[in-house]
């Protein structure tokens, strides 16, 4: 947890909140230049940039929905040659 009491705390939470933002706008300008090139219809420049903006801002929780989709799927792969006599079905 953060605390903003110790000097060495609030330099280290400083820290955090500088690489954030800058990495808010480094991935925001990634998406605003790919996004022409990846989309069907070309959209405003201004709704693009907003969109982009937005994808900057939550760039951390779309890798963490990325990695439990993928942590999933690797699940599902690995049990999908499991007897069925030997599950345990679950009735709701």
């Amino acid at each position: 947890m953060l605390t903003w009491q110790t000097h060495e705390g609030a330099a280290v939470a400083l820290d955090l909140v500088i690489a954030y933002t800058v990495l808010v706008f480094v991935v925001a300008l990634a998406i605003f230049l790919l996004s022409p090139r990846l989309g069907e219809e070309r959209r405003p420049t201004a709704e693009r940039a907003g969109l982009s903006l937005a994808a900057g801002v939550v760039w951390p929780v779309i890798l963490l929905g990325v990695v439990e989709l993928s942590s999933f799927a690797i699940y599902a792969k690995a049990h999908e040659h499991d007897e069925d006599d030997e599950r345990i079905e679950v009735l709701v």
